[in-house]
């Protein structure tokens, strides 16, 4: 079986509304994906992030992830020396058309349709002195999925949802990772430790996040629950929590005839607008982008 990494999505608060800009063609941000993606993987290569940390994210966001703390975020690409050098003769296919939030954050995502290995992201970026700077990274490394389940009905995707969400949210109040561990699917659990997946959720754990307000809330999916081109089952959409809604995508894997999460994605957003990814980022989902 192939490799899994799935890391949350790292984004910063910002406090400020830019001034409009435009969205890049697509031409430019297909460069712009690939230029961050093939930095990244640069500095993974060389495990050494500082290169990376200096020139390509913005200074709002270096300021509030210092090079200690984003090294630890993606310390397992470090250990296990995960090279996505491919993607550089291969054209990215995007989810959805590139936007500018009201912040003036460039929101990038899609697929590198690579093999063995899918490569996924999630990029945002932030206009700094003429320059697309990052503001939020996700890089998720998915392995070929051989068999997959039967897509659950609305009402067991909610239950799905709810189930994994609480288990993570009781996970960060409990500042201890061990029993969310155990009920993750066999894949994620082989490829990371309950240690692990604290190192990569810390920036959670600092602000006292929770979300435990959406127990008593249906959730609204973005779509349909479907599985995607990899057989994963993914459900996506937010919890209708004041002050802030809480945003969710999640992945699953079927193993056991049971559907097991494999990724998390969780943010908060108030009612204005501004990206807290649980009072900050999938799963990863971390997912994460997720821890995706």
């Amino acid at each position: 079986m192939r490799k899994l990494l799935l890391i949350p999505l790292l984004l910063i608060s910002l406090a400020f509304r830019a001034d409009a800009q435009k969205v890049p063609p697509e031409k430019e941000l297909k460069t712009m994906a690939r230029d961050s993606l093939l930095a990244f993987n640069e500095a993974v290569q060389e495990k050494n992030f500082a290169g990376f940390h200096k020139h390509e994210l913005a200074t709002i966001f270096r300021d509030q992830m210092p090079l200690e703390k984003f090294t630890t975020v993606f310390k397992e690409f470090l250990e296990k020396g995960y090279d996505i050098s491919n993607i550089a003769k291969v054209e990215p296919v995007f989810d959805e058309p590139a936007k500018i939030d009201n912040n003036g954050v460039l929101a990038v995502s899609g697929s590198y349709p690579t093999k063995p290995n899918k490569v996924i992201f999630k990029l945002k970026y932030l206009q700094e002195k003429s320059a697309w700077k990052l503001v939020g990274i996700n890089v998720q490394v998915l392995p070929f999925v051989e068999n997959t389940g039967p897509v659950p009905t609305e009402k067991e995707a909610k239950r799905l949802a709810l189930d994994s969400l609480l288990a993570f949210n009781e996970a960060l109040q409990a500042k201890n990772f061990e029993s969310f561990y155990r009920k993750i699917a066999k894949l994620w659990q082989a490829q990371t430790t309950a240690a692990k997946l604290k190192e990569i959720f810390q920036a959670f754990l600092d602000q006292d996040a929770h979300i435990s307000g959406i127990a008593d809330l249906d959730p609204v999916f973005d779509s349909k629950p479907a599985i995607n081109s990899d057989g994963f089952l993914v459900l996506k959409g937010s919890y209708p929590t004041q002050p802030s809604k809480v945003f969710f995508e999640l992945k699953y894997v079927y193993e056991d005839e049971v559907w097991e999460l494999v990724g998390i994605n969780v943010n908060l957003k108030k009612s204005g607008g501004t990206d807290k990814g649980l009072k900050k980022p999938e799963s990863d989902d971390k997912d994460e982008e997720k821890k995706e």
